[in-house]
């Protein structure tokens, strides 16, 4: 570690570590030995760089500067810092759009040599050429564009969808009647009839999730039958009780439910009555069930 390049004119402390430091109530007391003769190098060859530390880190009470920004005229060129590269531990790390296109499996340029690291910056660290230029402005301009458009489209929906709900709340309880004497009288037949049939729809699927709702819950509590069918026997478990029945010995409020869930599909509910899980798996509801240990 050094002091000296810490002293040199063109290095500062960038603001967001400089808030870090002064938080912390600590101080730099040097540049990181893999980085320093780097920077101390980069910094006396271009006077003209302004070398800004963005990172920091600790050798034992010791802070030090990690990692850079290397700027000239308020245009950024680069950073310098480190990163760990598998077997070979923490290498020195030289970044820019330049050196990123060049490279295929990383962004970066990695080294353990400070005076490649030195070679590479004095080669590809360097003000823009106009395609350059032209190209990062496409990109910055690119991304503004979607982001902007993202984020009005999304403001746009929460406040269509707060217009939305307030319109449908009022519908629903003051307007509903003149809501539906529009649908009746005024609204195109093929609309009128599309918004009758889904009407109707949603009380029957109203219905149906109130059962589904009742079921899963009393599943969940083991408060309902679970009837298992096998050769011609039914295994019924209600509560932490099980018993056996045949065709005979069913009782007969339970095998009206089980004849009627027996004409739907697998996994369909019906009211008051319970789910068919499978052709040998049922779930009823229980509340109204009687007998359940004597058939009738």
């Amino acid at each position: 570690m050094s002091m000296n390049t810490l002293e040199m004119s063109n290095v500062v402390i960038g603001e967001s570590a400089q808030r870090d430091l002064t938080r912390d109530g600590s101080k730099l007391e040097g540049v990181y030995a893999l980085v320093d003769p780097v920077i101390r190098r980069l910094a006396s060859l271009n006077p003209l760089w302004i070398f800004e530390i963005e990172g920091y880190g600790s050798i034992g009470s010791r802070r030090v500067a990690m990692s850079f920004r290397v700027k000239s005229d308020g245009e950024e060129l680069g950073t310098i810092g480190t990163t760990h590269m598998g077997s070979r531990g923490r290498v020195i790390c030289v970044s820019n759009d330049r050196i990123g296109k060049t490279r295929q499996r990383t962004d970066s340029y990695r080294t353990e040599s400070a005076e490649k690291a030195v070679l590479m910056a004095k080669k590809m660290f360097g003000k823009m050429n106009p395609n350059e230029r032209i190209s990062k402005a496409k990109d910055a301009a690119e991304r503004v564009v979607t982001r902007a458009g993202y984020s009005k489209t999304r403001e746009r929906h929460g406040h269509m969808s707060t217009v939305q709900e307030a319109m449908l709340s009022w519908v629903q309880s003051h307007g509903r009647d003149m809501f539906l004497k529009y649908i009746e009288q005024e609204a195109p037949l093929a609309n009128a009839h599309k918004v009758t049939t889904s009407m109707e729809r949603l009380e029957v699927l109203d219905l149906e999730m109130r059962t589904i709702d009742r079921v899963q819950q009393e599943f969940g509590d083991n408060k309902t039958a679970l009837v298992i069918k096998d050769s011609g026997k039914y295994l019924v478990k209600v509560g932490d009780k099980v018993d056996l029945y045949d065709d005979n010995s069913l009782p007969l409020d339970m095998r009206m439910k089980l004849g009627m869930l027996k004409l739907v599909q697998n996994e369909e509910y019906l009211t008051d009555i319970g789910c068919k899980v499978t052709s040998e798996i049922f779930v009823l509801l229980v509340d109204e069930l009687t007998n359940v240990s004597e058939g009738e």
